[in-house]
């Protein structure tokens, strides 16, 4: 594993602060740290403290080290017990493991992929499972991202995950940053760096894919790429069906004024 801050090669040389929000793990392909982000009031996440990740069974020994280093102290993992006990993380010493998995959608992972196996499922097909996922987890997971922010007030840093970094992740990551003042614009382009690391670690994805039959691969693909119309949609019905940020964190939360303002004073730069 190389560590952001080492990596100086191709256009990331010219983006100091993707150099230290991006994390090159052996074992992980989409891990990055949510600071370095900047809020509509000017003022800057704090690097250091939130993580977020896909999941975290085949991290190295010394992708564990790179963990130790940063002293990650409480992995939040959004996965249900079946994809947990499919794929057990491998963590830090000392690192608190917190279950926090959200309510059963319409269907679940293993049926996905069996419609996808037995070659059920479209492009077309994928991007409308997809969607109505972010509803459901937009819908339903008020208990899930309280628990999260409640983690990361007060035992971080917190690495959070889901199963992909992308969906289940990509919807915590855009409500912690709405809560802290970030605009649309730099939530969605935080969103799409999955893409980006997809697209570096292209032969540890095409071996992953290799494992599905061939016909079965474009539909992963559209499962697997990050859209903005993804995130989009989650913070549209934020916005639309719960009356923004603060009222969503207050009703479907339940997260007080005062734990609001202790994340922000937490993680924003004074």
């Amino acid at each position: 594993m190389q560590p952001a801050h080492d990596n100086t090669d191709g256009v990331e040389e010219q983006t100091p602060h993707y150099l230290r929000r991006v994390l090159r793990f052996d074992g992980a392909l989409n891990v990055r740290d949510l600071g370095g982000v900047t809020t509509v009031a000017g003022k800057q996440v704090q690097f250091g403290l939130v993580y977020r990740s896909d999941d975290l069974a085949d991290l190295s020994a010394v992708d564990l080290a790179e963990m130790e280093e940063r002293s990650v102290r409480t992995i939040v993992d959004f996965r249900n017990p079946d994809e947990v006990e499919a794929r057990p993380s491998r963590v830090p010493r000392g690192a608190e493991v917190v279950p926090a998995p959200f309510p059963p959608g319409e269907r679940t992972a293993a049926e996905i992929m069996e419609l996808l196996v037995g070659g059920e499922l479209t492009p077309k097909n994928a991007h409308e499972i997809l969607l109505d996922s972010y509803r459901h987890t937009t819908e339903t997971g008020g208990p899930v991202f309280a628990t999260l922010i409640r983690s990361i007030i007060e035992q971080s840093p917190v690495l959070f995950h889901c199963a992909g970094g992308k969906d289940r992740t990509g919807v915590a990551a855009a409500v912690i940053l709405s809560l802290l003042g970030v605009g649309r614009d730099q939530i969605v382009a935080d969103y799409m760096l999955t893409n980006d690391r997809l697209v570096e670690q292209s032969s540890t994805f095409q071996l992953r894919l290799a494992e599905y039959p061939e016909e079965s691969r474009h539909v992963l693909l559209a499962l697997g790429l990050a859209k903005p119309v993804y995130v989009e949609s989650s913070l549209d019905i934020i916005d639309r069906e719960f009356g923004g940020i603060d009222a969503y964190a207050r009703d479907q939360l339940s997260l007080t004024p005062a734990e609001v303002d202790a994340l922000r004073q937490h993680l924003l730069q004074p």
